[in-house]
């Protein structure tokens, strides 16, 4: 097929298919040295150059891509990213992906084809932007000392047995989490046997072939969903009653390849869907990523989400809370003191806290031998707030101290900070005046 310029349409600049048409020229190029046979591997498997320029192919030829592949996507794109995962599903990737420990973990969908044969509710959820949908998957057993560390805490989810969920998240709203039983052939389930035709043409035509390689097949049956919103103190049943459905509960997936590593995915279901996943970062790396980005928006997003999972709990009396916290981000309320303003624009501003004494200080390193420090008197007023009553300020030059002013007054109410997160290694903080701070431990 030969490149051509096409025309932009509705909502695309000429900047936008430039891009595109860029990104097309790049997959094409990765493509073919992916294709190429003269540097594959005695058992005719692709080199670990090969795979990753052929993922990369993929990942480029989705870069315009809006809601995994619904739209966005132009005819040499669509047909550069087959080709990748042409060459991918041949080589196949990591042996045996099934009895892997690495295919467990959370999965981030980036694209699915649409045959006619998926069903209506799978092209409805998948094809919308706003939603990210993620894949959890659980095959291989805990070891024993594993359990043994846990005090027995997760016997009972290690007696259901393999698992592959999937989740949709709304956004800020909450998310939708479809579970089912997994079979594989190293682990089958118990008394279960796979669909064994096409199902109503209201779900979508489901295929039986067998797999393409062995310990490649996950089979599943559908068994709980429910959907939880933040605003509610409860989980809204998913109005399917899967034990009436029978066999159109039951599906399959099949692992066409998988990186050695574990991070990216190609996977086909029963309707003949492809799917393109890699495996998903953990919020706090995200985070970490955004702020060196300079993506505020982003940052502000992320924090709304960790403060909903706050591994600590009672923050402000905690242990975790004293020690010396470089300043990585914050946003600064339009009343916090010209002090506070300018220390948190500076690259060496850090908060040091020690729970045992009640003493705590606001630092920016100047130099090797000079600094501002505001020190103060902190005192947890609940569990996630911490009182702190600012004492003095100066700039320290050597042993000599020159007196700055702190920006409160004689008899000014102490100010507080509330703990929004903390971990062992990050701490996220709002102000009395409303700034919002986020550290993270120094060594």
């Amino acid at each position: 097929m030969a490149l051509q310029r096409r025309p932009c349409t509705m909502g695309t600049s000429p900047s936008h298919a430039h891009r595109a048409l860029a990104s097309v020229r790049r997959a094409r190029l990765v493509v073919a040295a992916a294709a190429r046979t003269t540097t594959k591997t005695a058992n005719g498997k692709l080199s670990v150059l090969e795979r990753q320029q052929a993922e990369q192919a993929v990942l480029t030829a989705l870069n315009g891509a809006r809601g995994r592949g619904k739209e966005g996507l132009s005819p040499d794109q669509l047909d550069e990213l087959n080709r990748a995962v042409e060459v991918l599903e041949a080589d196949g990737g990591v042996a045996d992906p099934t009895t892997q420990p690495s295919l467990d973990g959370r999965w981030r969908l980036l694209y699915t084809s649409r045959p006619g044969s998926a069903s209506p509710i799978q092209r409805t959820f998948t094809g919308v932007e706003a939603f990210s949908i993620f894949q959890e998957v659980q095959l291989t057993l805990r070891g024993p000392e594993a359990a043994a560390e846990d005090g027995g805490e997760e016997q009972e989810e290690e007696e259901e047995g393999p698992r592959v969920n999937n989740v949709v998240e709304f956004g800020s709203l909450g998310f939708l989490r479809v579970e089912a039983q997994a079979s594989t052939d190293t682990r089958p389930l118990v008394g279960f046997t796979p669909r064994p035709g096409e199902g109503l043409p209201l779900f979508g035509k489901s295929f039986t072939y067998p797999p393409i390689r062995p310990n490649s097949r996950i089979d599943f049956q559908f068994d709980r969903a429910a959907f939880t919103f933040r605003f509610l103190p409860f989980k809204l049943p998913y109005p399917v009653p899967f034990k009436l459905l029978g066999d159109e509960r039951k599906g399959w997936l099949d692992v066409t390849y998988m990186n050695t590593d574990g991070t990216f995915r190609l996977s086909r279901g029963n309707k003949g869907t492809l799917f393109v996943l890699v495996k998903d970062v953990p919020i706090k790396q995200r985070l970490m990523e955004a702020i060196s980005r300079g993506d505020d928006e982003l940052v502000l997003a992320l924090v709304g989400l960790m403060e909903q999972d706050n591994p600590t709990p009672a923050p402000a009396r905690s242990a975790l809370a004293s020690g010396r916290w470089r300043l990585v981000w914050s946003q600064q309320a339009e009343t916090a003191s010209a002090l506070q303003k300018w220390g948190s624009g500076q690259a060496e501003s850090f908060q040091e806290i020690d729970g045992e004494t009640g003493s705590a200080a606001n630092v920016v390193q100047l130099s090797s031998w000079a600094q501002v420090r505001a020190n103060a008197r902190v005192e947890a007023s609940s569990d996630s707030r911490t009182a702190v009553d600012i004492q003095d300020a100066g700039l320290y030059l050597g042993p000599l101290k020159l007196p700055v002013p702190a920006g409160g007054r004689k008899g000014d109410t102490p100010g507080y900070i509330d703990w929004l997160y903390l971990d062992e290694d990050l701490r996220i903080t709002r102000g009395s005046k409303g700034s919002l701070f986020i550290h993270r431990r120094e060594a």
